[in-house]
């Protein structure tokens, strides 16, 4: 059978209109899905026969369209969206889940859509990513941390932002966003034929192309043009540069050494005999000094060797024009030869950050998290002065930590993203929280430790101390069992207008954050009915332990417990309006009931929590 024939016709003809959606949420604009599209199609239908004989060519066609899109090199520089500054509720759609999604490492975003907008099995998935399972679910898991808290929240809203139901009328918004494709059908099956047979041309003249780039260096491949398609054989496309590829074998922590001190030779020579303090020090003689200088809040130095295999690294740090035997050690976490290195010092209050980052690329800093009145979440990134890779500028920090972001991009693309490495910071530091009483009624008193430390974690990323967030407690309770601990409910109100509610548990010695809502500033608080996961580290020897906290306005008395297809799994009295059970599996939500046995309100049991509370970012972007 013919592949050109009219069989793979009417398979391109019938499959395109069910990809098209696809690879919008793929790629995140309307061209580059229908090149995609078109590519794919092409390849599907030179590997006909073996899709054909495979049994399920709808699958398969599907796993070469999600290939292409997660290999595809460079992808446009998105900016996040200034939340503070958005139109009042109703004025314009939410545009933040879809740059969220954007904005997803390609493979998080394939399983995504995958799982939660195909609806394929974890296992199917997997075999189209070429990966294994457990892989699938955990970037499935990041996924939809993300875009839960970028779901668009309305002008009121009671519910928690993070709906998996909603994340999937989201993806199915987006997918069926209106606007025309540039091809018809019956362009697009033309399309690709022209494709199929330039390809073959392409494969009748390899090996003479071979020969000639053998002998001149000259990769003759070029010489056929093609529509542009986003794959590895092709060149920088629309999607972008490839930077963001060629990240880690771009140079960043290396000399000659910058800085306002980098012509002090006898300086330098000196500072490489320093001691690196616990840390094992490759010898002086092959210690480089990457930055040596002073900066409105300490003279700073970095030095960076190598032992064996492992980069080794080590800031000094010391007051203004402080001599060499004046310098004390500190080693930065995450250090990599390519990768951007932070350093603030000062604080708390105004502070000084450093960025180390390769030359000529660009350094841009986000000074907190926004959350706007309607419950969106962001950051905003500004750029700023850098010379030979090196930014040093102001920022603040507050006692607990720092809310600072930063971003550098080479090439027009981001290659790295996180939190800043703050040299004043001291594990456990908090801004005291006075006492506060529960918003609802409680069982016995509150854990003010647990208070204070839920409290703290909301205020360092928005960049408060927590008095300015007019912190109040929601509900505190008890987590069943032996091992003993509490759950807290707390309430801040961010600069940005919108309420953020952080829940979090603690047993012996232990306080975890199991997850973080942000209703719009205009949000019933009295009226609030939330269902969180919660897992809490055991003893030594046992696994962790999954809880589900539901709280609820006084009148509620019973909790069901639902499965995503809203069958009974089980049933929890909830004295006072809230409980904490342990978790049934497959939990999906909760609907409460008054005495009467009244269905008062169903909500969605939201997951624990996989990123920290900020979106400070997760590092090395590839």
């Amino acid at each position: 059978m013919s592949q050109d024939g009219p069989f793979s016709d009417r398979f391109v003809a019938e499959r395109r209109p069910a990809l098209l959606p696809t690879a919008l949420l793929l790629t995140g604009d309307r061209t580059t899905a229908e090149v995609l599209v078109q590519a794919t199609l092409a390849e599907g239908s030179r590997r006909w026969a073996r899709l054909f004989h495979d049994g399920n060519p709808d699958t398969a066609v599907l796993g070469l369209l999600v290939r292409r899109a997660t290999r595809r090199r460079g992808r446009l520089l998105r900016g996040e969206q200034v939340i503070e500054s958005a139109p009042a509720p109703g004025d314009v759609p939410g545009t933040g889940f879809a740059r969220s999604l954007r904005d997803l490492p390609p493979r998080i975003r394939a399983a995504v859509v995958l799982r939660r907008y195909e609806g394929l099995a974890t296992a199917t998935a997997a075999q189209l990513l070429d990966c294994p399972p457990a892989t699938v679910d955990a970037e499935t898991t990041r996924g939809l941390a993300v875009l839960r808290d970028a779901l668009p929240a309305g002008g009121y809203e009671r519910e928690p932002v993070d709906d998996d139901v909603r994340v999937d009328a989201e993806l199915r918004r987006l997918a069926g966003a209106s606007g025309r494709w540039q091809l018809t059908a019956e362009e697009a099956v033309a399309d690709v034929r022209q494709r199929v047979r330039g390809s073959r041309r392409r494969l009748a003249g390899t090996a003479a192309a071979a020969v000639c780039v053998l002998a001149i260096g000259v990769p003759l491949a070029g010489s056929v043009p093609d529509t542009p398609v986003p794959a590895t054989s092709a060149g920088p496309t629309s999607a972008g540069p490839t930077a963001t590829e060629a990240g880690p074998s771009v140079p960043v922590l290396v000399g000659p050494t910058r800085g306002s001190l980098a012509g002090d030779q006898a300086f330098l020579d000196a500072v490489r005999q320093v001691g690196w303090g616990a840390l094992e020090a490759p010898a002086p003689d092959r210690r480089d000094v990457v930055f040596a200088g002073d900066t409105p809040d300490g003279r700073v130095v970095l030095l960076v060797g190598q032992v064996e295999d492992d980069a080794r690294g080590v800031w000094l740090t010391g007051p203004v024009g402080a001599a060499v035997g004046q310098l004390v050690p500190h080693v930065p976490p995450g250090l990599g030869r390519d990768r951007p290195l932070t350093l603030v010092l000062g604080g708390p209050g105004p502070a000084t950050l450093v960025v180390l980052a390769a030359r000529g690329d660009q350094v841009e800093v986000s000074d907190r998290l926004m959350t706007g009145p309607r419950g969106t979440v962001g950051r905003s990134y500004e750029a700023v002065e850098t010379l030979d890779g090196v930014a040093v500028v102001p920022v603040r920090t507050t006692l607990g930590g720092t809310a600072t972001s930063v971003r550098v991009l080479r090439g027009g693309e981001v290659v790295d993203r996180s939190g800043v490495d703050w040299l004043g910071a001291v594990p456990g530091r908090s801004a005291d929280v006075p006492p506060l009483v529960p918003l609802r009624p409680v069982a016995g008193p509150p854990d003010d430790r647990l208070v204070s430390t839920a409290v703290n974690g909301l205020a360092v990323p928005l960049g408060a101390e927590p008095g300015e967030l007019q912190p109040e407690l929601v509900w505190a309770g008890a987590l069943p069992g032996r091992a003993g601990g509490s759950v807290v409910i707390v309430l801040a109100h961010s600069p940005g207008g919108a309420l953020v509610v952080g829940t979090w548990a603690g047993g012996p010695g232990v306080a975890v954050m199991c997850g973080v809502q942000t209703p719009p500033g205009a949000a019933d608080v009295g009226g609030l009915t939330a269902a969180r996961t919660c897992l809490v580290p055991g003893s030594r020897s046992a696994d962790p332990t999954a809880w589900l906290v539901v709280t609820a306005p006084p009148a509620a008395a019973t909790a069901e417990v639902l499965d995503r297809r809203g069958r009974l799994l089980a049933t929890a009295s909830m004295p006072l309006g809230s409980t904490v059970v342990p978790l049934p599996e497959g939990a999906g939500s909760v609907r409460t009931l008054d005495a009467a046995g009244t269905a008062l309100t169903e909500v969605p049991v939201a997951p624990m929590a996989t990123v920290p509370f900020g979106d400070y970012g997760t590092g090395p972007q590839r």
